[in-house]
Parts: structure tokens; sequence; C-alpha cells
């Protein structure tokens, strides 16, 4: 396994509010991608807080006494939302915090990835020469297309766009949405920010990983054509190669 995370500011915000981390213990990768939302300083200190919580929560806990890797994660995550809460709610200058969390697990003997995500961070696997996007953003757009209140056409002039429904330290309960599915040698797992997608299509990120077989190299060209698009927002890509 092989794996390359840049981040990059963008060419319009004045601070980078994104963060990421990742652990391993045994046979298990942890990997985590943060977006963070709210007010000076405030999303930075709730995407840092949550993958410091994330990976301390994992680091700490006992795996083997766990049947799911799943719900490992997602304690991990309420863990995180509890303590970024806390705080918002004793510091009025973060009274509005909160973040975006995309996580996976590596899970090398059962051969298995593990992912969790809440709001629109997302991650994909490349596999078998597709792009398969494996979450579906926490948003506004897309509850109103659930409920029938709005058309896939419609949606794509919809003005609010970025409006989440989810994210870690905004309510005491969390609702992670998890998923696992099988490993396959030779895949590409890419866990990205809303500053990619929000300029790049799938289709431009599959023939960016199509057209390479570097880590490194399929993070920088997708943040590169990010920037190349607009650069509106941060914009943090891990790219893990099996």
């Amino acid at each position: 396994m092989k794996f390359s995370t840049i981040s990059n500011i963008g060419k319009v915000r004045s601070q980078n509010q994104d963060y990421y981390g990742n652990l391993e213990i045994d046979n298990q990768c942890f990997f985590i991608v943060a977006d963070g939302m709210g007010g000076y300083k405030g999303g930075e200190i709730a995407s840092r807080l949550a993958t410091k919580y994330y990976i301390e929560f994992i680091k700490n806990s006992d795996i083997k006494s766990y049947k799911s890797l799943i719900d490992l994660q997602e304690d991990a995550l309420k863990d995180a939302n509890i303590k970024i809460l806390d705080l918002s709610k004793t510091h009025e200058e973060y009274s509005n915090m909160g973040t975006t969390v995309v996580c996976v697990c590596l899970d090398y003997d059962k051969k298995t990835y593990h992912i969790t995500h809440i709001g629109d961070s997302r991650a994909y696997i490349y596999t078998d020469n597709e792009l398969h996007p494996i979450t579906r953003d926490h948003s506004l757009i897309n509850d109103l297309i659930d409920s029938g209140s709005l058309t896939k056409e419609e949606a794509m002039n919809f003005d609010n766009k970025s409006a989440i429904t989810r994210a870690v330290g905004v309510s005491e309960t969390l609702r992670p949405e998890s998923r696992s599915c099988d490993m396959k040698d030779g895949d590409y797992v890419l866990m990205v920010t809303d500053g990619l997608t929000n300029e790049v299509s799938d289709l431009e990120i599959e023939s960016i990983i199509a057209s390479n077989n570097s880590a490194d190299i399929i993070s920088s060209n997708l943040v590169d054509l990010a920037i190349k698009k607009g650069g509106h927002d941060n914009i943090t890509v891990t790219t893990i190669m099996i």
C-alpha cells in the first residue's frame, strides 16, 4: 500500500480549514479527511480536532473487542463530536464550528474497506478501470431529490448546492453513514473534500487516475486541476494505492 495526501488553500480562501491524518495498527490502516466550517478559525479547529480525536480514540481502543471496525470508526467520530460540541458551547468564538468527515479503514485481515462519512467529503474506489462513488453527500439538495421535491435536472440549477445536513460538532446526535466493500489488488481509494468535487467532475477524476500509476501524481494532478478550474475552496485529496 502506498498513499499520498495533498492539501491546498486554493485561490480564494484566506485560510485552509481542511485537515487529515492516518494511523496504522497491526493489519489495519485508518485514514481521515475533514473539512471544517464556521467562523474565524472555528472551521480549522473543528477539522483538526476531529482528526486528532478520531486517531486518539482508535489508538487507545481495544480493536479486537469490536465485532465490526465500522462500529469502531463510528464510536471514534461520536467521541470527537461530543468533545467538539462541548468546546463550541464553552467558547463563544467557536459557537458555529463543525466539520465534515470521511474515514476509511483498510482491513487487510478481511480484505475489506470500511468507509464512514458525515457531510459532503467523499470517498471513491477506482477498481477494474472504473471509478465508483462510495459515499453520497449529506446535503440539502440530495434530501430534496430523495423527497421528490426536486428532480436531478432541477438540481443542476439549485442555488444552495453547498448546504449540508450533517456534520461533526453541531448536534448532540451524530448520524454517520457507513458501508464496507471488498478490497482488490490494484485498487485506488480516493478521499476528498468538496473543494475538489465542486470543481472537478467524476469523469475527470477517473481520467486522471486511469492515466497515472502513482498515488502522489494522482493527488497532485487532481489538486492542480481544481485550482486551474477556479480553486474557490480549500482542496484536500488522499490517494491510496492498494
